[in-house]
């Protein structure tokens, strides 16, 4: 994959990465795999379910969405909020959520886990068909921490836009 995403007039280029899924209805791959930060590109057809609900207990879970939407089920309450291209959702641990791609269009964007957590190696045993533990855990019985804790932003600039190249 080889895209310039242009957010306010910055253009940013998303080159290669390393391949973890490639199909039709989605397309992941890992650009940045640090100890203190992992940074995935994915790409979902319109319509289909992301993650399921669950909690992080040491990284937080952030979002910026490149193109189309996402929506989210955020917080032990839940609250569902939907972001478009441009927005960001930064889900701190032991907030519980889920997310899906929404509208008549593909979704990309942006996963940040500060620190990884792990994710990196999590992504590369999917690929490879190994079951590797990570930062990951079902939401607790008390439903985690609230919604409001979760940093939301429909949009941070300018509606972001992509030229493939």
């Amino acid at each position: 994959m080889n895209a310039d995403v242009d957010i306010g007039g910055v253009i940013v280029p998303i080159t290669g990465g390393e391949a973890i899924l490639r199909r039709e209805k989605r397309e992941i791959g890992i650009l940045v795999a640090r100890e203190e930060v992992t940074i995935t590109h994915a790409r979902y057809s319109a319509g289909e379910q992301v993650a399921g609900a669950h909690v992080h207990h040491q990284h937080t879970d952030a979002f910026y969405v490149l193109e189309g939407e996402l929506t989210f089920e955020i917080g032990r309450e839940p609250e569902t909020i939907t972001v478009s291209s441009g927005g960001l959702v930064a889900v701190p641990p032991e907030v519980a959520h889920s997310f899906r791609t929404t509208g008549d269009r593909p979704a990309r964007w942006l996963t940040i886990h500060a620190p990884d957590g792990g994710f990196a190696a999590f992504m590369r045993g999917v690929r490879d068909g190994v079951q590797v533990d990570w930062d990951i855990a079902p939401v607790p019985s008390d439903g985690g921490r609230p919604a409001a804790e979760a940093i939301v932003s429909p949009r941070l600039l300018s509606p972001a836009t992509t030229r493939a190249t």
